[in-house]
């Protein structure tokens, strides 16, 4: 039988339980409360929690952003994205008339800084975000290395490529957390999904494995006889590489700005 005496010290110890757990939650929940009053930079158009138009909010910050992007922010170690550097992007496609393992280097991309965002969607209780924007032309430039087979053709070529894309429409799905860091909250992107479709497509590749000029011109023939198809085939191994190097991108400029800056009542 348990005695009073026992049943009053559990129901003590399980009341400060509760009050230690309340505290932690507390805590959890409102980790800023010593965050001071950040000073908001110029490339910063913050937006409110509580705006009832705050996707419209969200898309004019990004936009307004844009021509900072583009010269690049020293201060977030974001470089430019006009031109936009891109030092690897590996990309491989197990399945389709299109089996190839492909590593393109020394990227240049340029075009990028021209684009334009068409739709918000948020949900910063879930801290989800989701982007729909266009790209008028992309014309990129580097080094390729590609083998496998198109088509039941085996492939192997190396060299220079140049590739020009048009009417460039994309959606990035982003998922983020918050991590403190001294009492300030920061978001991080931990999960970033991309797709996109092009409405032109042409290739250039100047091969320098085979050493027969016949075969390279065949073989840009071919290419731009087929974009559509090659693009449709690889386009989910694409994005999948785009979006891994945007991830990294996105955070080294977010993870460096407290939530607080761009979104005031958070």
């Amino acid at each position: 039988m348990i005695r009073k005496k026992n049943v009053t010290f559990l129901v003590l110890l399980a009341s400060l339980f509760l009050q230690f757990v309340y505290c932690q939650d507390l805590k959890a929940d409102d980790p800023g409360v010593n965050e001071p009053d950040f000073v908001i930079p110029e490339y910063i158009q913050p937006c409110s929690r509580s705006d009832p138009k705050l996707e419209i909010c969200v898309s004019k910050m990004l936009n307004h952003l844009k021509p900072y992007l583009v010269k690049g922010i020293p201060e977030l170690e974001l470089p430019s994205i006009e031109p936009l550097t891109i030092p690897k992007l590996g990309m491989e496609n197990g399945q389709g008339p299109v089996k190839v393992s492909a590593l393109f280097s020394n990227i240049t991309c340029v075009g990028a800084g021209n684009y334009n965002i068409t739709k918000v969607r948020v949900d910063f209780n879930s801290l989800r975000i989701d982007l729909h924007l266009t790209i008028p032309k992309v014309e990129l430039q580097g080094r390729y290395e590609v083998a496998g087979n198109v088509l039941l053709f085996p492939i192997k070529s190396q060299g220079d490529f140049w590739a020009l894309f048009g009417d460039v429409t994309a959606v990035a799905r982003a998922q983020g957390d918050v991590e403190i860091r001294e009492g300030v909250r920061y978001m991080r992107i931990t999960k970033l999904l991309i797709d996109f479709s092009l409405n032109r497509a042409r290739f250039r590749i100047n091969d320098e494995l085979n050493g027969n000029n016949v075969i390279g011109q065949a073989m840009n023939q071919f290419l731009n006889q087929n974009a559509k198809e090659i693009i449709e085939e690889m386009r989910p191994a694409a994005s999948s590489s785009i979006a891994k190097h945007f991830l990294s991108f996105i955070n080294t400029g977010f993870t460096k700005i407290p939530l607080k800056v761009w979104l005031r009542d958070a």
